[in-house]
């Protein structure tokens, strides 16, 4: 379970403390007149929300621009039992102040986060990522960073992700499709096909990647690998990128801010790209009856060498 630290703790009733001193914005925890915890922003500047229709589930937003030259923004929790999650969204928010200190710049940033907050506090318990849904997304993320941002740039490789819709390839590119599979290591060559479309495209060409997976402390989990996704859209893409970027993580499921376990790391073992086509192991639609519905079947790439490519001769 991921514990942290009641920044409250010790407050009195209609007080505030500092929550943070490295920023030209005024940051304090606080505590309302019914015990109610919160947070304050103060900004240096009159600046205002593009958008006032951001409701947090759970959470009261209070805008006060009554003082020239200063805007208040403060977020009170209504529920004390929810303080873990409401302290995580404070520190991703208190990030954002600290990482913009103009103060226009950093309320639309905040704008940003808190419409992302909007659909998290939308769920209604916790979550848990069983090991195989963490090496699933784990694995397409590190094909979209290593794989796919280099070969279509930052802003076509994030709309080609489709991963949040199970029910197409994970990547679909202008002329290709591209499903990403992973599998334990120790559990030999073999991938689960969990569908009759994963290998099957109307595209010129379908492609499959495979990821052998070892966890490992000494690896890299699906946090580091986003945050590093995070930099090079930062680097090289928009704040749409991001945005984009973001929602598809959440519509995969993926809310570390709702976590109640750590999520396990992983060693990449061997990363391979299939070239799906002629004589590849696969169920194509058409040959199967309309009566069937669904079928899942696996794949033992041990034996599909001959279709194995490199990853120079990928989208050649």
């Amino acid at each position: 379970m991921i514990t942290k630290n009641k920044p409250w703790t010790g407050m009195e009733k209609q007080s505030q403390r500092r929550a943070d001193a490295d920023t030209p914005h005024n940051l304090f925890w606080i505590i309302g007149p019914q015990g109610n915890y919160g947070l304050r922003i103060q900004t240096k500047d009159s600046v205002k929300f593009v958008d006032d229709k951001i409701s947090l589930k759970g959470i009261q937003l209070i805008i006060d621009s009554s003082v020239a030259h200063q805007t208040d923004f403060f977020l009170i929790l209504q529920n004390k039992e929810d303080w873990e999650i409401f302290h995580t969204l404070c520190d991703d928010l208190i990030k954002v102040v600290r990482d913009n200190p103009n103060g226009k710049e950093m309320i639309s940033a905040i704008e940003l986060r808190l419409k992302r907050w909007q659909h998290l506090l939308k769920q209604d318990k916790r979550l848990s990522l069983s090991i195989e849904q963490q090496m699933g997304l784990f694995s397409e993320l590190f094909c979209l960073m290593n794989i796919v941002i280099p070969k279509l740039g930052v802003q076509q490789a994030i709309l080609a992700w489709n991963g949040p819709d199970f029910d197409k390839q994970d990547f679909l590119l202008d002329d290709a499709a591209l499903e990403v599979k992973s599998y334990r290591t120790s559990k030999g060559d073999t991938v689960n096909i969990s569908s009759l479309k994963q290998l099957y495209s109307e595209k010129d060409s379908i492609y499959l990647a495979s990821y052998a997976l070892t966890a490992s402390e000494n690896g890299t989990s699906i946090e580091e690998i986003a945050a590093d996704i995070r930099r090079i859209i930062i680097i090289n893409g928009t704040n749409n990128d991001l945005d984009l970027f973001e929602s598809k993580l959440l519509a995969y499921g993926y809310a570390p801010e709702t976590l109640i376990e750590e999520l396990n790391s992983f060693i990449v073992d061997n990363q391979r790209i299939f070239s799906v086509k002629d004589e590849f192991p696969r169920i194509i639609p058409q040959d199967v009856k309309a009566s069937i519905t669904s079928v899942k079947y696996s794949v033992d790439l041990s034996r599909c060498t001959e279709f194995e490519i490199s990853l120079d001769n990928f989208l050649k």
